[in-house]
């Protein structure tokens, strides 16, 4: 699995990227790459290869078209992570070129997803509440992953 972080200047906690691999079971490595200026960004998805997850790419609030048309270049499947307002800002070329957009909404009691964009389903709105997530309801959830260290 391959993981470019854009901006991101803190550390990396090892210990979590783990659990999170244990959460997902995924086995081997992690690959994680930084770019942190903005001069980094492309050349950093343009040497990732064809499958790679893209954590804030808009980090820096311009180049739009050059960072899309990076990300486009490439073939297989890539998973962007971003907390810019894709509907606001950016450019609608990058819109246009995924197949699918989540937006993610806080609540008081949780948070939705909301399917904004997708080529097989209209606009949806999955809901998950806190207690879910850390599995204080009827499942077990990602409680029993983020308190232990090794699996169960």
């Amino acid at each position: 699995m391959k993981v470019i972080i854009v901006g991101e200047r803190g550390g990396l906690n090892p210990l979590l990227i783990e659990r999170f691999k244990r959460i997902f079971q995924r086995d081997g490595d992690i690959y994680i790459r930084r770019a942190f200026k903005i001069e980094d960004v492309k050349p950093t998805i343009e040497e990732m290869g064809d499958e790679f997850i893209l954590i804030n790419p808009y980090h820096h609030g311009k180049n739009y078209t050059e960072i899309v048309a990076a990300i486009r270049k490439t073939k297989g499947r890539k998973f962007l992570f971003s907390n810019m307002d894709r509907e606001v800002n950016g450019s609608l070329f990058g819109s246009h070129s995924v197949h699918s957009m989540i937006r993610l909404e806080r609540g008081e009691r949780g948070f939705k997803a909301i399917v904004v964009k997708s080529l097989i389903l209209e606009e949806v709105e999955i809901p998950f509440g806190y207690w879910e997530i850390f599995g204080k309801d009827q499942g077990e959830g990602l409680m029993k992953w983020i308190l232990t260290s090794s699996p169960p």
